[in-house]
């Protein structure tokens, strides 16, 4: 396994995908809300929510990889 790897499957908490992912450009109280709504991908334990980077990585170029504008069909 490459240390890159090791990297990529590393856990985060919220507070730590507010400060590393998101680069404290959305407050915490944010990444929450869009949690519990279903929006980021994460599991809970206990009363705490666990994000893997991998899949936050995958979120996000499903998500912002392509302008909204594109959305629209065109045939």
């Amino acid at each position: 396994m490459s240390k890159d790897q090791i990297v990529k499957d590393r856990f985060l908490t919220a507070r730590e995908v507010v400060e590393v992912f998101f680069e404290d450009k959305l407050k915490y109280s944010r990444v929450l809300k869009m949690t519990r709504e279903g929006y980021l991908p994460a599991v809970k334990m206990g009363k705490a929510y666990v994000y893997s980077l991998k899949e936050l990585e995958k979120w996000a170029e499903k998500n912002f990889s392509t302008p909204s504008w594109v959305k629209v069909t065109m045939n």
